[in-house]
């Protein structure tokens, strides 16, 4: 069976923004093939922030980390970030087909790259000390998670976030986000109204020498 055939015969779920599908330490053996809209990926520690992991879209599998690991048990949260579909997979026959297509283990391992490419930048964006930096990094993550382009829509790509939502992605309050939304967008970085957010990626990168 090709794999774009199975995954379609495969059932299709939808979700509504702000659903939690999978919560940490909950047993699963699906997988999620997204098809449209966007997760976050998020972990929350002993003083219940929460820290943005990773933001699945569209064509991307999840949960990534349970893909080869024995153990069903899921390690972080996956909440609907937009309204969207995924095809729900049985993971070990997901895994059976895999092995006998290498082109497609091949795929799955270039994936899997990408995913840890993303994962090392949104580590610099964590790192990051001040606010306006965490916010600048994290929106050249996401503008770069979903394009190449040097001047990307956030929302042409279905991705419409208010200032709780960045508040939350970076770990600080609304009330500092707004401010650090306002500041950047008057040093030209973005362009942001009413929940519309176009990022100026070359221009982040300047600011940041990468």
């Amino acid at each position: 069976m090709d794999i774009v055939d199975y995954v379609k015969d495969s059932p299709l779920k939808t979700f509504r923004r702000g659903e939690v599908l999978l919560q940490k330490g909950e047993s699963n053996q699906h997988l999620m093939a997204l098809r449209t809209g966007f997760l976050k990926v998020t972990s929350i520690n002993s003083d219940g922030v929460e820290r943005l992991v990773w933001l699945p879209g569209r064509y991307d599998i999840a949960p990534t980390e349970r893909l080869f690991s024995k153990s069903g048990t899921v390690r972080f949260f996956y909440t609907a970030l937009t309204d969207g579909s995924y095809y729900q997979l049985d993971k070990q026959e997901f895994l059976t087909l895999a092995e006998q297509r290498p082109e497609l283990m091949a795929e799955i391992a270039r994936g899997m790259s990408d995913h840890y490419d993303d994962l090392l930048q949104h580590i610099d964006a964590i790192d990051a000390t001040s606010v306006r930096e965490r916010l600048l990094l994290t929106l050249l993550y996401l503008a770069e998670r979903i394009s190449a382009d040097e001047t990307v829509d956030l929302c042409e790509h279905g991705l419409v976030l208010t200032h709780a939502d960045f508040a939350n992605l970076i770990g600080s309050t609304r009330e500092t986000t707004s401010l650090t939304l306002n500041r950047i967008r008057e040093e030209g970085f973005i362009d942001y109204s009413r929940g519309r957010c176009i990022v100026f990626t070359k221009k982040i990168r300047s600011d940041f020498d990468l």
